[in-house]
């Protein structure tokens, strides 16, 4: 539970954790957030983590930042969020840094509620959306588990949910929208603090 100020330390420890693994040695990756925002996840301003990137310099190390960075060193990265005025400045810097990228791809659906960053070998996953409310102010439950059975069903679940066209341009941004239909935030639905 992130409520109190170890919780979200924490929490900053996990995802920390994570992306140094996928970055030493690169997998495929998911993220089905929400809502995204950038936010701060690891303390570089010592410079133990440089050897990640050296290019980091000693300062925090912001949540897409760790994204960019565990494409650029080999990972695949599906994201896939709400189509949401929200999300666009996330959603607009993933598209400029990584469009280009071969194994990058996002989607924006319009039912999306799932909260989950899921890598070969663990799977994140609870109430939290990644933003720098869900991180830094909201109270969330997280899970962290690394049960093989929960990992491959969440990747069928994942695959079968959330389609992606084919590629055929890398100069173009691979935006995928897996429904065409426009609506907005229903009554009812997530009231979290997004920024």
């Amino acid at each position: 539970m992130t409520k109190s100020p170890l919780g979200k330390r924490e929490l900053r420890e996990v995802l920390s954790s994570i992306f140094a693994g996928v970055i030493i040695v690169p997998q495929d990756l998911w993220l089905v957030t929400a809502w995204l925002t950038d936010f701060d996840v690891l303390d570089n301003r010592s410079g133990n983590w440089s050897y990640l990137n050296p290019d980091w310099g000693p300062r925090q190390i912001s949540f897409l930042e760790l994204l960019e960075t565990a494409v650029k060193s080999g990972c695949s990265l599906r994201v896939v969020v709400k189509k949401d005025n929200i999300n666009e400045a996330a959603v607009y810097r993933l598209q400029t840094n990584l469009g280009k990228e071969p194994s990058f791809r996002i989607c924006e659906s319009h039912e999306v509620h799932i909260k989950g960053l899921l890598t070969e070998s663990c799977f994140l996953k609870g109430s939290m959306n990644f933003t720098y409310s869900g991180a830094n102010k909201n109270e969330e439950l997280v899970s962290l588990t690394g049960d093989e059975h929960q990992l491959s069903n969440a990747r069928i679940e994942f695959r079968e949910t959330y389609k992606f066209e084919p590629r055929h341009d890398t100069t173009q941004y691979p935006t995928s929208y897996v429904d065409k239909h426009d609506s907005n935030i229903e009554e009812g639905e997530d009231e979290h603090e997004f920024f």
